[in-house]
């Protein structure tokens, strides 16, 4: 009996050590399943929870990966949720009975998973990680889920590790179904975000083409968006947006070639029926694409731009008239070019003649005084004539191969009788720096230096003016300094404005027309260059002006002689003029000089004299414009009819484009009115010789 009673003692006290041990297992995973749904209630992201669930199952179950899958119907695979290891994501795995069993409730262990079917077609990379698996799956509010715990090894999960998911089935479940719900709630917030973007974008690319009414089509190019279909009158109810340009054919291709770029694109204008107003419409649009960059359709903004269509065409109208305006201008100044220059010519050559009529001294001055007002007249036409040229636009450099001591010393041998009258010394110094030989337009360098040294011996009462020229940094610098009145600081900044001076009084001492300068430095720019000015008041100034230039080769046979050829040999001249003076005018200036003239009164007078004697002619002088028949045409008939005699056109059109018309026509040489006894003589000798 008590041997009975101590083994039932034993077996008591072995229950209860067994009691007392359950009882501590069920407290550590109690206070385990606390301490993880704690850690769970705490995560921010399914990945933060996956780990709180695995962090307790580690003490109870030694796995090396796991893997949540999920699937939202019956008839889907399962595809990865979350897992410890790159090589599962992504995954999609088939649905087959294992499966099933575990995810209506049953814990399957299985000691060879590539045997089972769902494990079968695994890639080699997964299966090496899953040699032993443990499963379980339990029920979520969108579907199916399934836990799958793997190691590398055989052999490594028991029924103890089945019992133990079965025992933490709450907290499984309270796992997975928060994983699914962040998973859900994850995708929503990046669903609501993504199309938070695309409406920001939307309207960001509105906010670019912003107008009166905004439009979104597809890439169909059928609408998904109109602000407003009533568009300044016209309802907009097509599903094409090319459909709502009717048969305006040209409209519809432009948009559609735009479209074709996808790139952004403004203000292709359109405009509507007259029956709907001829309002003007302007639409500029973008495309917009998805995430990944396939095209989604376009979106863009059509404005009302009526009024500004009305102004540009306006302004149009304003430009033409002024282009109009200014072309009157110029065509009226050189009208009255024309009309000042020939009585100005019978002027000139008749005082020419007078001069060698034996007049006594006081009649000589008077007739010197003559002279120089009828030479000052010629140089505010020829200023009015540069300006208006400039102006408008019409105005090109002829560049050829030059000297600028050439030009200089022109300009001195012109005006050295005006300095030498006023008593001022006239000096110029050319530096060993400034080349020979460069490339420029000869007749306005000499110009510009005209109007410099000119204004320099108008402006100067006593002293000297000084013209130094020489090579500085690359450039041609040319300085004209005088001793004169000097021009003041608040009057230098207007100086070069046309139709000013320094002293604008009526009662000015000094005359001229303000346009010199204006002219110089239109053409200095013309030319890259630059002028600048250095002044006092009652102490002188200094003109500086600056160009770049390129130096020529001088051929060795080129060099001119100093020697001009001279050959007396008298001309028959044959003058076609149709004003009484200039014939008188032109045939004292031949005959004084020893020649003979023929006079006719137009071209049809010139071309039937000349043919009935055309031997009889060294040369023509044929003016261009005659009644009957003028000048250019006469000289084109001439040629026409095979006849080589030197034709030499003499007119009052004095611009640079009807010297380029006489020459198309076929004449030799040109001579402005009014003649120039130098000019004149140059150009007869060039035909005596």
């Amino acid at each position: 009996m008590p041997r009975f009673e101590s083994e039932k003692l034993q077996e008591t006290l072995i229950d209860l050590l067994r009691s007392n041990e359950r009882e501590k297992q069920l407290r550590d995973e109690n206070a385990a399943i606390l301490a993880g749904i704690s850690a769970m209630a705490g995560a921010n992201n399914k990945r933060q929870v996956f780990n709180s669930l695995l962090s307790v199952l580690r003490k109870y179950i030694g796995f090396e990966n796991a893997i949540v899958l999920t699937r939202e119907d019956e008839a889907s695979p399962l595809q990865e949720l979350v897992s410890t290891s790159p090589v599962f994501q992504s995954s999609i795995w088939d649905v087959s009975s294992t499966f099933i069993r575990c995810m209506n409730g049953e814990s399957i262990v299985l000691f060879s998973p590539s045997r089972v079917e769902e494990f079968k077609f695994r890639e080699s990379e997964q299966l090496n990680l899953c040699q032993s698996a443990l499963l379980t799956g339990v029920k979520v509010s969108t579907g199916d889920a399934l836990l799958l715990f793997m190691h590398s090894e055989h052999g490594q999960f028991t029924p103890q590790c089945r019992r133990v998911l079965d025992r933490f089935r709450p907290l499984l479940e309270r796992a997975i179904i928060d994983i699914d719900y962040r998973e859900r709630l994850q995708s929503l917030v990046a669903a609501r975000t993504q199309e938070l973007t695309y409406s920001q974008q939307r309207f960001k690319d509105f906010a670019n083409t912003v107008g009166d009414w905004f439009w979104e089509i597809d890439t169909d190019l059928c609408f998904t968006y109109i602000s407003a279909p009533d568009l300044a009158g016209h309802i907009v109810d097509d599903d094409s947006i090319l459909d709502m340009f009717d048969e305006q054919d040209e409209v519809r291709q432009q948009l559609l070639d735009k479209l074709n770029t996808q790139k952004p694109f403004e203000d292709v204008e359109w405009q509507l029926p007259e029956s709907e107003g001829g309002l003007w419409i302007s639409i500029s649009g973008t495309a917009f694409f998805s995430k990944q960059g396939k095209l989604l359709g376009y979106r863009g903004t059509a404005k009302n731009i009526t009024n500004r269509k009305k102004r540009m065409f306006e302004l149009l109208e304003a430009r033409k008239q002024a282009e109009s305006a200014n072309k009157a201008k110029s065509e009226f100044l050189a009208m009255m070019s024309h009309e000042i220059r020939t009585p100005l010519n019978g002027v000139l050559g008749l005082m020419d003649m007078l001069a060698d009529s034996g007049l006594d001294n006081t009649q000589q001055t008077w007739l010197n005084q003559m002279d120089q007002s009828a030479q000052l007249l010629l140089t505010i036409i020829n200023d009015i004539l540069d300006l208006s040229r400039i102006e408008s636009g019409n105005f090109e450099l002829y560049c050829s191969r030059m000297r600028i001591h050439d030009c200089i010393d022109l300009v001195i041998s012109q005006l050295r009788e005006q300095a030498l009258s006023k008593n001022i010394t006239l000096t110029a110094t050319i530096e060993p720096s400034v080349p020979e030989y460069i490339e420029g337009d000869k007749n306005r360098i000499a110009q510009i230096m005209f109007n410099l040294i000119g204004n320099a011996i108008k402006f100067t009462n006593e002293g000297s003016v000084t013209i130094n020229a020489k090579v500085e940094n690359g450039q041609l610098r040319v300085s004209v300094t005088d001793t004169g009145i000097g021009i003041a600081q608040d009057a230098q900044k207007n100086l070069f404005t046309p139709f000013s001076q320094a002293d604008c009084s009526i009662t000015r001492r000094y005359g001229g027309t303000g346009l010199g300068l204006a002219i110089s430095q239109h053409l200095i720019n013309k030319m890259n260059g630059n002028i600048t000015l250095q002044s006092e008041l009652g102490k002188g100034s200094c003109f500086t002006l600056h160009l770049p230039y390129s130096c020529c080769e001088i051929e060795a046979n080129c060099e001119q002689a100093d020697s001009k050829q001279t050959n007396d040999r008298a001309l028959n001249i044959l003058l076609a003029e149709d004003s009484h003076t200039n014939q008188l005018v032109a045939k004292l200036m031949l005959e004084k000089r020893g020649h003979k003239v023929s006079i006719t009164n137009n071209g049809e007078e010139a071309i039937a004299e000349f043919e009935n004697k055309p031997a009889a002619y060294d040369l023509i002088l044929m003016d261009i414009s005659m009644p009957v028949l003028d000048g250019l045409q006469a000289t084109q008939e001439l040629r026409s009819r095979g006849h080589q005699v030197p034709i030499v056109a003499l007119t009052a059109n004095a611009m640079y484009s009807d010297k380029v018309m006489c020459e198309e026509a076929g004449m030799n040489d040109f001579i402005a009115k009014p003649i120039q006894a130098s000019e004149l003589e140059a150009t007869l000798l060039k035909y005596q010789s």
